[in-house]
Parts: C-alpha cells; sequence; structure tokens
C-alpha cells in the first residue's frame, strides 16, 4: 500500500479548497488551554494542519517570554499557518494612541495578519487601522457586529440586516481581506422567527466568499450546541464557507462537517427559513 495514499480514498467527500486558500478558510484560537505550549502544538499541527489557516494570538503574547512567543510564532508560518492578531490588539492600540507603533511591531514579529473590530472601534478607526494594515502589506479581517447582546449593561438587540451589510459592504471597499461577522449578533438574529432569512440576506448580498462567520464557542456551550450553528453554515454556504472561533479542539469535528461526514443536521433543529 503507499505510503501517502489516504484513508479510505474510495469515500466520497465534498470538495475542499486546499492551502494556500481564499475560501474555506478556518481561523483557529486555543481557548482555555491551561499549557498552550510547543508540545501542543506540535499535535495540533500533525493532526489537523491542513485545515488550519489562520491561529489567533493576542494580548496575552506580552506575559510571555520574548523568545518563546517568536517560537511559537515561526513554527507556524513554517507550518503554512499565518499568526493572527486578533481585534483586541488593534483595540487596545487605537485606544491608548500607538496603533502606529503596534502595527510596526507585528511587522517586526512576522505577524502578517490582523483584525480590526467595529465591537471597540468606530467606523473611521476602522478605516484608519485598515489603511495603516494595508500600508504595511498587512491582511486586515474587519469584525462587524455587537457583543453581549441581551446582556446586562449590554446591547439590547442586534444589528439590523441592513446595517450590517452597509458597515461590511464600507469594509470592504476600503480594503478588508474579508468581514468577519461577530458570533453573538448571528446568534441573538437566528432566535427570530425569520433570523435565517436575514442571515441568508446578509450573505447573499455581500458574497459569501467576502465573510467569515465566526462559530459561537463562547455562546452556546457545548459542542452538540454549537455544531449545530457549524453544520447550519455548511449546509446553507458549502463547504468551503469562512468560518473563524474555532476552538483547537474542534477542527477536525467542524472538517467532519465540511466533508459531510457527521451525523449532525441543521434540518429540523431550530434553525428554519420557513
Amino acid at each position: 500500500m503507499s505510503g501517502d495514499r489516504s484513508i479510505f480514498s474510495w469515500l466520497s467527500v465534498s470538495e475542499r479548497t486546499s492551502k494556500p486558500r481564499t475560501t474555506g478558510l478556518n481561523m483557529v484560537m486555543a481557548l482555555h488551554i491551561a499549557i498552550e505550549g510547543m508540545n501542543m502544538l506540535a499535535d495540533l499541527v500533525s493532526w489537523a494542519g491542513d485545515y488550519i489557516d489562520y491561529y489567533k494570538v493576542g494580548n496575552d503574547m506580552t506575559l510571555r517570554p520574548r523568545e518563546v512567543v517568536l517560537k511559537r510564532l515561526a513554527f507556524l508560518k513554517e507550518h503554512g499557518i499565518e499568526p493572527y492578531a486578533q481585534g483586541g490588539v488593534t483595540g487596545k492600540a487605537v485606544k491608548q494612541g500607538c496603533i502606529d507603533v503596534c502595527l510596526d511591531e507585528l511587522v517586526e514579529l512576522g505577524i502578517s495578519v490582523v483584525e480590526a473590530s467595529r465591537i471597540v472601534l468606530t467606523m473611521p478607526q476602522m478605516l484608519e487601522v485598515i489603511q495603516k494594515g494595508k500600508d504595511r502589506g498587512l491582511t486586515v479581517f474587519a469584525e462587524v457586529g455587537k457583543k453581549y447582546i441581551g446582556w446586562e449593561g449590554g446591547p439590547k438587540t442586534h444589528m439590523s440586516a441592513d446595517d450590517v451589510i452597509r458597515e461590511m459592504q464600507t469594509l470592504l471597499n476600503a480594503g478588508a481581506f474579508k468581514v468577519i461577522y461577530e458570533f453573538m449578533e448571528t446568534v441573538s438574529l437566528l432566535k427570530e422567527n425569520e433570523g435565517l432569512e436575514k442571515l441568508l440576506e446578509v450573505v447573499g448580498t455581500v458574497g459569501k466568499d467576502n465573510i467569515m462567520l465566526e462559530v459561537p464557542v463562547n455562546a452556546v456551550g457545548t459542542w452538540d450546541e454549537m455544531s449545530r450553528y457549524a453544520a447550519m453554515f455548511i449546509d446553507h454556504f458549502g463547504p468551503n464557507v469562512n468560518l473563524g472561533n474555532i476552538s483547537v479542539d474542534h477542527v477536525m469535528g467542524i472538517e467532519s462537517l465540511r466533508h459531510n461526514f457527521s451525523a449532525i443536521s441543521a434540518v429540523g433543529k431550530g434553525f428554519s427559513s420557513k
């Protein structure tokens, strides 16, 4: 038997894009990992590296020795995974008046992908970060939406579909590589009777290849609950929909859904276009 022949090569699977890719992206985060060390990263890459495009890093890098951070970043890039500076990095930098210093240091660290988020930034600030990032050759993801919807002290409701579309189009026109739909927005939206129709309107108008839909890992708790959302996104937008905020321990579960291996189905489980 050939050593490079895939297991169950006879199996019919959904057609997936391969790396380096611009659609069917997986953006991964290490959520609640006690020790995010090199052994963990090595195991993750050997098991799921072909399915990880971006790996989120954040402000907590400042708590770790520089040589440890540089080693981790280099390891990811060596294996075709781009470190991705989450929205909190540029958000803090803008608030502290040091966005230029921040972006310059990201370039120095070899981090070429950065996020700007409307959760913490105004639209003019978003446009500034996109332009400054582009000037430095950075790839910029731009997040749209509200967080903590329905929480005490938080916004009472989600954004309207028209507002989401308008902001996403503005950010794409400004040069954002992709726009991200905040997961608390989609979770709140899909609780409404016509929520799915509104989601389909947003994605259809902006273009599914231009949007990354966040998997609501923090909002709904268990894999069984969260996977319903992932399955619904894949069911409606195809196996190469862009997905973000995937926990490291859910990467292969998501790929099983993308390849139609899982028994999980969105049909009859709470998401209806009727």
